[in-house]
């Protein structure tokens, strides 16, 4: 049971039956302005019409109040805003960014450079390497915190064509020349991954053909500029992250249909493997059928060195058989391995 303080039940009780009591307040006025009748009656006897009207007259009165104050705050809170909201009459320096004339900003402390929340440009302006029309900053006294930027137009980011009409993620670094560094973006179409990474060559990588991902628009990709650190101090080469997770996107791999696909890719765009992914259509593999939203991915190159080039396909509950959740295909031939069972 959530204990609740009494005074937040009375205030919500308050606040509830208010407008309520308003309302009939409202009426009863009305009707008695109306109906000469009912005029008489109340002078008549107005006593007990008085004390129930007394209850409602008081909420009715507490339910103004408190609208009226939350009239005033919200006021208030908006002359504030609209304070500290400004065009520029020149060009100046606010948060590391140089803007133009005409540029529409607002700063959380006015006078503070530093505190700008959010700008949008007349023109595209240069954040970091990217051309943008707009930004919002997160808060300034939040560490390791992102910039959303729109893009102007289709840019290429770190070797990647970044959708213009989608969020650009950024992050301040003052100890590179530009001042930011990449963090992620959606991308536009023409973008590929390729197979298979040096880092992850085993026995069986060079029987495999190579081959080239062609990447969805609406692709998401993160960097990972110091690759994932593991307990024992070791890093991946996982330079950057692969999210292929809009509804509707999908990709073809191995002849695979996968959506939801999550891929490890290194410096160089090549793959190093598929951490996760769902199957959009059904399939028959070595001998076995899947189903739609089948779960599959491909083994961490650190963790089966030798093996690369499996297929791990994720069986539903129901299909399990001594207590085997899943099956490993090789990727070059559809095989199932017994090995890995």
């Amino acid at each position: 049971m959530i204990p609740v303080a009494p005074f937040s039940l009375i205030f919500l009780l308050l606040i509830t039956l208010g407008p309520l009591a308003l309302i009939i307040l409202l009426v009863w006025v009305v009707l008695l302005f109306v109906q000469p009748r009912r005029r008489t009656n109340f002078k008549k006897n107005p006593w007990p019409r008085i004390l129930c009207l007394v209850p409602l007259l008081l909420l009715a009165v507490y339910y103004s109040i408190f609208q009226w104050d939350a009239y005033q705050y919200g006021k208030s809170r908006q002359e504030e805003l609209a304070s500290r909201q400004h065009i520029l009459k020149e060009p100046g320096r606010f948060a590391g960014v140089e803007m133009p004339v005409g540029t529409e900003l607002e700063l959380k402390v006015w006078g503070d450079p530093d505190s700008v929340s959010w700008a949008r440009f007349p023109q595209a302006v240069m954040v970091g390497d990217a051309p943008v029309m707009s930004f919002q900053r997160p808060r300034p006294d939040l560490a390791d915190s992102n910039w959303q930027l729109q893009l102007a137009a289709d840019t290429e980011l770190e070797g990647w064509q970044c959708d213009g009409r989608q969020t650009l993620e950024m992050q301040q670094d003052f100890s590179v020349e530009s001042g930011f560094t990449f963090v992620s973006c959606f991308l536009a179409k023409g973008n590929q991954i390729s197979a298979w990474s040096p880092y992850a060559a085993a026995s069986n990588r060079s029987a495999a053909k190579d081959f080239v991902l062609d990447l969805p628009a609406g692709t998401l990709i993160q960097a990972r500029p110091e690759g994932t650190l593991y307990t024992n101090g070791e890093r991946d080469q996982d330079r950057w992250i692969v999210r292929i997770e809009a509804d509707g996107l999908q990709v073809r791999a191995w002849g695979l249909p996968l959506e939801r696909a999550y891929f490890s890719v290194d410096k160089n765009k090549e793959l190093l493997y598929l951490s996760r992914a769902q199957l959009a259509q059904e399939i028959q593999l070595g001998g076995f059928n899947y189903l739609v939203g089948t779960e599959l991915s491909t083994p961490n190159y650190r963790l089966f060195p030798q093996w690369p080039l499996l297929l791990r396909m994720q069986l539903p509950a129901g299909e399990n058989q001594d207590q085997v959740t899943a099956r490993f295909h090789d990727l070059l031939n559809g095989q199932v391995l017994d090995a890995f069972h």
